[in-house]
């Protein structure tokens, strides 16, 4: 029997035992006693249930959110910057990988063209889930398609990196920029060894990290559906002790709930 099944229990057989006896029994002031710790115990088990579905780690969904949001915000401003300085410069951007194929002006117009769009709406995603907690959860489904999106396409990028998403890692930037911090020598034997390890450790981190923030935005959406729109702040809030047992059993006879009494 659950609790709070239980608890109905103890108010129908307060109710009989009271009317029976007309008069307030130790009977009567311990089943009264065990319906309060009942209710409360429904009470914190029925609250305990709603944060554990809310909470991520050490704070709620949306804060994890808003967090992801702003991380991916400053990520994509910073993969726009790069992106602008190779076109300015005319050089191949560190975030952004080409092939070996030598691109034509107009191709290469296209392509940062289109990477600057698909940062555009990456970054505007992050801005709407800012303000979710005030419009909503569609604010927050951008976010999370895109989130879907960035883990598959990563996932394919380890076979073709034109598929990953602009500031995705590559292995072939990964070997550009180990070449160039040795001074642009090729990268041979150990070095080799050493870096496609640490790019291994560092892109499995890379995917759990966006699979963490596709998690919780994906509760955070769900969330806000089935709570919006939210309840207002109550000001007038009452609090009630619970009495002990010793105190329940102390009690006078006015101090309890009057006895049931069928209409």
């Amino acid at each position: 029997m659950h609790m709070c099944e239980l608890s109905d229990y103890l108010i129908t057989l307060r109710t009989h035992v009271c009317s029976a006896s007309g008069s307030v029994s130790v009977v009567c002031k311990a089943v009264y006693l065990s319906w309060c710790f009942s209710d409360a115990v429904c009470i914190q088990r029925r609250e305990d249930k709603e944060m554990a579905g809310t909470q991520s780690l050490c704070c709620h969904v949306h804060t994890a959110t808003r967090a992801s949001a702003i991380f991916y915000l400053v990520y994509n401003l910073l993969v726009a910057v790069d992106l602008a300085i190779g076109a300015i410069w005319n050089t191949d951007p560190i975030t952004i990988s080409y092939t070996d194929m030598k691109l034509t002006s107009g191709y290469r117009a296209f392509d940062i063209g289109t990477n600057f769009m698909v940062l555009v709406l990456m970054s505007f995603s992050s801005v709407l889930v800012m303000i979710a907690h005030r419009k909503g959860a569609l604010c927050v489904m951008p976010f999370m398609l895109f989130m879907f999106v960035d883990v598959a396409l990563s996932l394919l990028s380890l076979f073709a990196a034109p598929w990953g998403l602009p500031g995705t890692p590559t292995y072939r930037s990964a070997l550009r920029l180990a070449s160039n911090f040795k001074g642009g020598v090729k990268l041979e034997g150990e070095e080799l060894s050493q870096v496609t390890m640490i790019f291994g450790v560092l892109f499995v981190m890379y995917i759990l990290l966006k699979v963490y923030m596709m998690q919780v935005s994906m509760r955070s959406f769900y969330d806000l559906r089935d709570n919006w729109p939210p309840r207002p702040a109550t000001k007038n809030t009452v609090t009630v002790k619970l009495p002990s047992y010793d105190e329940a059993l102390k009690m006078k006879d006015d101090a309890l709930p009057p006895a049931y009494q069928e209409p």
